[in-house]
């Protein structure tokens, strides 16, 4: 007979829609039976197994494999209900992910930056070269980053987003950026009168996430840093053409994603590893050391 549409259904909701084999998402998800009916196998759900046309093709004939695709949909269903079961608190799906997952399968699931690759300097899995970077090429300006990071009176950020091919030369963040390699930190600066803001690049996450450790003086005695999260989204916005008729421009959006304070005058080390950004303990002016490590997974 063949599973029905409603068992179909379940079987690729429950595996988030990917293969249990290569962990790849397939809008055309097929529904094998790990038991095939000519062996006595039934049409329940007990007996289904989501794989990709590929993986199918490999695995779906050879009977001795029958077992192992069991384990394998299982524990990718288990995988699947730790992510989105709905009593989770945000902090607890992270540390699932973190502790089911290996990063091969978050590359293969996570979504990447489509057009900009910022941290990278260059280009990856087929993309254009990148036009603004963090770290290489023309910089993102410091004011820029420091505008999307907003006060530190502020409980969340007020501006959340830049359109990054305009503002980028644009009289409102207008000011010269200098660089200074500080052993494996290469800072990306700003200095005005009485102030000055400052980046360093850390890392892109799989998901295109990228980490910036910043520092912030605004001409008193504290320098504040932050930990913060950046990505860049694409689409249309509305523009005039030569000839004063309306039309559309595509253009690249940096919003922030998320940031964490580092406290007065921080100083160690900030780097990412494994899926989880790691803050070590502070060597700084007032020497908090342990107080103000910490780590946090970010995908």
């Amino acid at each position: 007979m063949g599973f029905s549409a409603s068992v179909k259904a379940d079987v690729r909701k429950r595996a988030w829609f990917a293969c249990c084999v290569c962990k790849k998402i397939s809008l055309a998800l097929e529904v094998h039976h790990i038991v095939p009916l000519s062996d006595g196998g039934t049409d329940i759900a007990d007996n289904a197994a989501p794989l990709c046309a590929s993986c199918h093709r490999s695995f779906g004939g050879n009977r001795e494999l029958q077992s192992r695709i069991r384990e394998m949909r299982d524990d990718w269903y288990k995988k699947c209900h730790a992510i989105f079961v709905q009593t989770f608190e945000p902090a607890e799906v992270f540390r699932s992910i973190h502790d089911l997952f290996t990063m091969e399968e978050i590359e293969r699931l996570t979504v990447h930056n489509p057009c900009y690759v910022l941290g990278s300097g260059g280009e990856r899995r087929g993309e254009r070269p990148v036009r603004f970077s963090f770290c290489g090429d023309e910089y993102v300006h410091p004011l820029i980053v420091r505008e999307l990071i907003g006060w530190i009176s502020d409980r969340h950020e007020t501006i959340v987003g830049v359109d990054l091919e305009a503002a980028n030369r644009s009289n409102r963040f207008l000011g010269d950026v200098r660089q200074r390699q500080d052993g494996e930190k290469r800072w990306i600066i700003y200095d005005g009168k009485k102030e000055s803001f400052c980046y360093s690049f850390v890392a892109t996450t799989p998901s295109g996430i990228d980490i910036l450790e910043c520092h912030d003086w605004l001409g008193g005695s504290g320098v504040f840093g932050t930990v913060a999260l950046l990505s860049v989204d694409t689409g249309q916005a509305l523009a005039v053409d030569d000839h004063g008729l309306p039309t559309t421009r595509r253009r690249s959006v940096l919003t922030i994603v998320g940031q964490r304070s580092l406290g007065d005058r921080y100083s160690g080390r900030v780097w990412y590893d494994g899926g989880v950004l790691r803050v070590a303990p502070d060597q700084g002016w007032f020497q908090r050391g342990e107080d103000a490590a910490w780590h946090l997974p970010v995908l």
